[in-house]
């Protein structure tokens, strides 16, 4: 693929001399002409993808003594822009020319894609139905030593088209004007669709337009007073005084459903869900007293909440996750997750982005944070707040992970899993309700407090401040996100 010149005998000049018709044949002096595996690209279909050729197809090859690899996705969103980097690397220094070809495929050898140059260093081309991206003659880097690097952007088919294979083949040439002693690589990487992960919409969004609510509950009446942001205000009736409030989406239609959760002995103690799909109330007989019902939520990936309690000590100095799976579980059968000792703090929340929910909890004697994440069946530690703090868990940097958090003395301690800083909110007063939610549909917990019948919102997506006067000093302020 460098800049290669051969010499032909081929050009003739035919002289035509009228008097004569005489016809005179000159042989022409040897002219220089470029190959077809030209500097400034390779001919399509040299990337040795199935029914293609590589680069010996011009070149005669010698043993590889370099690197040539692929950066692509390993997961791709349909539309997504992504750069890709075509890299060669080698010691020998005798490699002084540079060039490559890659294309982008289905599993039935369809073009996936398309690709645009972001330097002048590469460019793109067409045939036979299939995208093509090369170097240019600026691209072949000559009399550069070490190898190269191409950096390029590919646009993701507009719908999933399953696995999306790269093909390339690479030149390390030795610049020396001829076809032999150049070096032949290929390459492929695969880009995997991208799992849809479930939007979960705040527990207390009751509408399902992205944002929460602000709501309350009266033990006195045992109505549920909900303040909806796009379908406006409505009261409902569910529980009583001493119930414990449990909103969380049970039916999967994106919107919470009121719920509480009554103790009682084991086979009394229950879930009593009005659900917003169809109006009826569903009961699920769960848990004893004792148990801490707060840890409702989507333990299996499917978009539902599921009930769920935390035994502390269940057996021994071993305590329990309980949830009743709504996903193939048509048996409705009880998932055990043992994790935590007797005296941990648990916590919920998907810590790890894939949809689950993931036993976590806090150990009071050493202050770390014990979290069992389900992607991966491993444990990751922090050391995160005291445990006389108010535990205010939720997605306060949008990364769809939940943050360890915690509220102290009107201000807000939160370690962000993007990125593991820390930032500090002074919102509120010690004496508040925390109930942090996503008010403003930016993607991000804000933080925020109920004080004696007022919502004080810091919204997140501009950092004003947002007031609803909603509810009585004697209400109890709905949960949005957990607070313990």
């Amino acid at each position: 693929m460098s800049n290669k010149i051969i010499r032909l005998l081929k050009v003739s000049v035919v002289l035509a001399f009228t008097a004569a018709a005489l016809l005179i044949v000159f042989l022409s002096p040897a002219i220089p002409v470029e190959t077809a595996a030209s500097s400034g690209g390779a001919p399509t279909g040299r990337t040795g993808a199935p029914g293609e050729s590589t680069c010996t197809s011009c070149h005669s090859q010698v043993t590889p003594t370099g690197q040539f690899n692929i950066v692509a996705p390993a997961n791709y969103v349909p539309g997504q822009t992504y750069a890709i980097e075509v890299r060669n690397t080698t010691t020998d220094q005798s490699r002084l020319s540079w060039g490559f070809e890659l294309t982008s495929l289905t599993g039935a050898n369809l073009s996936a894609g398309s690709f645009a140059n972001s330097t002048a260093n590469t460019r793109v081309r067409s045939a036979n139905g299939k995208s093509y991206v090369t170097q240019t003659t600026a691209g072949t880097f000559p009399g550069q030593a070490g190898g190269s690097v191409w950096t390029f952007n590919w646009t993701a088919p507009a719908t999933d088209v399953g696995p999306i294979t790269f093909y390339a083949a690479g030149m390390h040439a030795d610049d020396d004007g001829g076809t032999d002693g150049d070096q032949t690589y290929t390459r492929s990487a695969v880009a995997q669709p991208s799992q849809p992960v479930v939007i979960h919409h705040g527990f207390a969004d009751f509408d399902g337009d992205g944002k929460a609510d602000p709501s309350v509950f009266r033990p006195s009446s045992g109505i549920w007073y909900l303040n909806r942001s796009t379908a406006g205000f409505t009261g409902m009736q569910l529980g009583m005084a001493g119930d414990h409030l449990v909103p969380a989406d049970f039916d999967g239609d994106d919107k919470a459903d009121i719920a509480v959760w009554r103790e009682g002995p084991p086979d009394t103690a229950a879930f009593y869900i009005l659900q917003s799909s169809t109006g009826t109330i569903r009961i699920e007989l769960f848990g004893q007293t004792g148990d801490d019902p707060r840890l409702v939520g989507d333990w299996d990936g499917d978009g539902k909440a599921d009930p769920a309690v935390y035994r502390d000590s269940a057996v021994g100095p071993q305590s329990y996750f309980y949830y009743r799976g709504s996903n193939a579980n048509p048996s409705r059968n009880i998932t055990f997750l043992p994790w935590g000792s007797t005296a941990d703090i648990p916590m919920r929340g998907d810590f790890d982005g894939d949809g689950k929910f993931d036993p976590a909890v806090l150990r009071p004697s050493n202050r770390t944070w014990y979290v069992r994440r389900s992607a991966t069946s491993t444990v990751s530690y922090d050391h995160w707040g005291l445990p006389t703090d108010t535990f205010v868990t939720a997605d306060y940097d949008g990364d769809g992970r939940v943050d360890p958090a915690v509220f102290r003395g009107g201000i807000w301690y939160i370690k962000q899993s993007s990125n593991g800083q820390a930032i500090y909110l002074n919102w509120g007063l010690s004496s508040d309700i925390p109930v942090p939610a996503d008010y403003d549909a930016d993607g991000k917990a804000d933080a925020a407090v109920f004080r004696n019948g007022v919502w004080y919102i810091r919204q997140s997506g501009n950092g004003s401040l947002r007031v609803d006067n909603f509810g009585l000093v004697t209400d109890e302020a709905v949960p949005n996100a957990f607070v313990r």
